[in-house]
């Protein structure tokens, strides 16, 4: 006996609410139930070369996909099997099946990691920081100096000086020589673009020898102040041909020797960074210079000061001085602060030199 229409119609109806109903459910299922419960959410990584399919196995196995068929589902109706993005990735609380999908194909948040440059250290420092960041892969461990300028593309060039200070930020399976080629990248381009706005006074030949004047600065400088006018006196002394006689150039070429103390004997020790004993610039940078220091290089303070020395104990800033029994005085001011901090005999010889300005003129032996 054939069913009667309405009966039909109702029954059509019905099997068509309950399907309506299923693909309503999940598509709220898909895109409001939230998969991921945990406060903290849930860090993921997906490895360069993941299929879709392993990542959903193993975020089944995680508990944070609850039904895989659903969201093999919801890939086929976006289409993105393909396009997963490597990284490590945060799922937020309250994450749905979409929200989970869109992050690891659109690579949207995607969880950072942060290594900060600082202004004044030398590549040795920066180097060992590298190494000692567990978030970075590491590639440069077996490496020598010269291996990394090569694959940095900079072969010959010495690596100290080169790289931007700055805070870089990095995913997972990011690398050390990655990170560093970055910031050799930003180190060049802001130089040229000092370099090429710089006062056309400057004695320098080349940008080099502006990014070495910046590191002598960086070295001295605690104040921002007082960059311009170290700056200054840096310039004065070079279109001088006299001495620079700049601590820091001394300890940098004492290397892991340098103990906290600069004795006479390496004041005259002969070492290519010693402006003690050698006029004009060192050979290379001695510590990556910030921008501060860059720009004090490029635009020195125009002044007749050859000297300066630390002010007093606790203090940051120099005290400026157009002469050598000027300087003296600051020092004698200077030590009246600092009774621990000079050494007699250096003092004595600084007195005993006052006519031969050339040889020990500078209060660099005494800051």
């Amino acid at each position: 006996m054939a069913a009667k229409p309405h009966t039909l119609v109702t029954a059509i109806a019905i099997a068509l609410f309950i399907l309506a109903s299923s693909v309503l459910g999940v598509w709220v299922n898909l895109r409001f139930v939230s998969w991921v419960t945990d406060e903290q959410g849930y860090k993921y990584t997906v490895r360069q070369g993941a299929s879709m399919h392993s990542v959903i196995d193993e975020l089944s196995l995680q508990g944070i996909i609850k039904h895989p068929s659903l969201f093999k589902l919801l890939v086929r109706i976006k289409d993105n099997a393909h396009e997963l993005k490597s990284g490590e990735y945060l799922f937020p609380k309250g994450a749905s099946a979409t929200k989970i999908l869109e992050q690891i194909t659109l690579g949207t948040g995607a969880l950072y990691h942060t290594f900060t440059i600082i202004p004044g250290w030398n590549f040795s420092e920066l180097r060992k920081t590298l190494l000692q960041t567990a978030e970075l892969d590491h590639d440069i461990s077996h490496l020598s100096d010269d291996d990394i300028m090569r694959l940095l593309g900079s072969t010959g060039l010495k690596p100290e000086g080169e790289f931007y200070p700055d805070t870089y930020y990095f995913s997972k399976g990011y690398t050390d020589l990655a990170l560093l080629k970055r910031a050799h990248h930003a180190m060049q381009e802001k130089l040229k673009t000092l370099w090429e706005h710089r006062d056309p006074q400057v004695p320098y030949k080349t940008s080099y020898d502006a990014l070495i004047v910046a590191s002598l600065i960086e070295k001295e400088a605690e104040v921002e102040q007082d960059r311009f006018l170290i700056a200054g006196v840096i310039i004065n002394r070079l279109n001088k041909e006299m001495l620079l006689q700049i601590d820091p150039t001394v300890i940098y070429g004492m290397g892991s020797r340098y103990n906290g103390i600069i004795h006479k004997s390496d004041l005259l020790e002969d070492t290519p960074y010693n402006t003690y004993i050698h006029k004009g610039l060192p050979p290379t940078p001695i510590a990556m210079p910030g921008l501060a220091s860059l720009e004090a290089a490029m635009h020195p303070a125009k002044h007749e000061f050859y000297y300066f020395v630390v002010k007093g104990i606790g203090e940051a800033s120099h005290q400026f001085s157009k002469t050598l029994e000027d300087h003296y005085k600051a020092v004698v001011q200077s030590k009246k602060n600092h009774q621990w901090f000079f050494n007699e005999d250096l003092i004595q010889h600084h007195l005993l030199n006052l006519n031969s300005a050339d040889r020990i003129d500078d209060g660099g032996l005494l800051h």
